[in-house]
């Protein structure tokens, strides 16, 4: 078993939930569903692409906020 990131942001009514360590992206209606979707989403990938695509998780991920002037 592997520990990989997520990140899970509202978008509206729906939250959109992504993995940095890989290129998938998903969504749901709650926060919980995102999660349970990204969930399913990466092992779907991890199936598809096992021996094509080596899982590389990202040791730190940082979050920030950035204010701009526009």
């Amino acid at each position: 078993m592997k520990t990989i990131h997520e990140l899970l942001q509202r978008e509206g009514k729906w939250f959109g939930a992504r993995c940095p360590d890989l290129p998938v992206t998903t969504q749901g209606r709650t926060l919980v569903e995102g999660r349970k979707n990204l969930q399913e989403a990466v092992e779907l990938h991890r199936e598809t692409w096992r021996g094509k695509a080596s899982l590389r998780p990202t040791k730190e991920v940082y979050l920030a906020s950035l204010e701009t002037a526009a």
